[in-house]
């Protein structure tokens, strides 16, 4: 049975090598172009911007957050764009607005990351460090695998599609069941991002300051 299970592992992933390879490029591309735009902000947006950095950094120390409230918006946020995905990969067409998709969550990671590091150097690290890393460590893992998944899922339409006798049944029981996991995994980044990521922004922060 485990051998089984592993010829038909190994035998999918020779098969979808290719969407793996184009999820993360795609990915990838959104993160460095994410980038390349902080780095290439005229002088008047990222004077706006470094304002609000600045006010962020000088108020987070003191803040009380309603972690009830961010709870409910991260997961809903993440739960949103997973979901998101997964109709996309339900649909023969949704190839080119999925990989949009991922470019964006790509591209907003490192437009984020490369405006902080870019505005505070050592400090943007540091802050970067506490305030998108811990979340984003189980979010972009899980935003790839929904990509992957419905990439592929799509792509079993598309052959269903040219070839009637290519079983589908199979395909979306995966699909979904690996959603699902997906999702587990999405709404845990949203706890991290709401019980974990604040308390480590304000000890950076404060480190920072004195």
């Amino acid at each position: 049975m485990a051998n089984s299970f592993k010829k038909m592992w190994k035998s999918s992933l020779r098969e979808s090598w290719p969407i793996y390879l184009l999820a993360l490029v795609t990915l990838t591309a959104g993160i460095c172009f994410g980038n390349w735009g902080a780095h290439n902000l005229d002088s008047g947006q990222a004077g706006q911007l470094s304002v609000v950095l600045d006010s962020f950094v000088n108020q987070v120390g003191t803040v009380a957050v309603d972690r009830s409230q961010v709870v409910k918006s991260t997961i809903t946020n993440n739960l949103f764009f997973i979901g998101l995905i997964y109709f996309l990969g339900l649909t023969v067409i949704g190839t080119p607005a999925i990989l949009a998709l991922l470019f964006a969550r790509g591209f907003s990671l490192g437009f984020t990351v490369g405006f902080l590091t870019k505005e505070r150097a050592g400090e943007g690290v540091v802050i970067a460090l506490t305030s998108v890393l811990p979340q984003n460590i189980l979010l972009m893992p899980a935003v790839f695998m929904a990509g992957v998944a419905a990439l592929s899922f799509s792509w079993l339409l598309i052959r269903r599609f040219l070839n009637s006798r290519n079983p589908v049944l199979p395909g979306l029981i995966g699909y979904h069941l690996l959603i699902l996991v997906v999702c587990c995994i999405a709404a845990a980044a949203g706890l991290v991002e709401a019980f974990i990521t604040p308390d480590l922004i304000k000890a950076a922060v404060n480190i920072l300051i004195k």
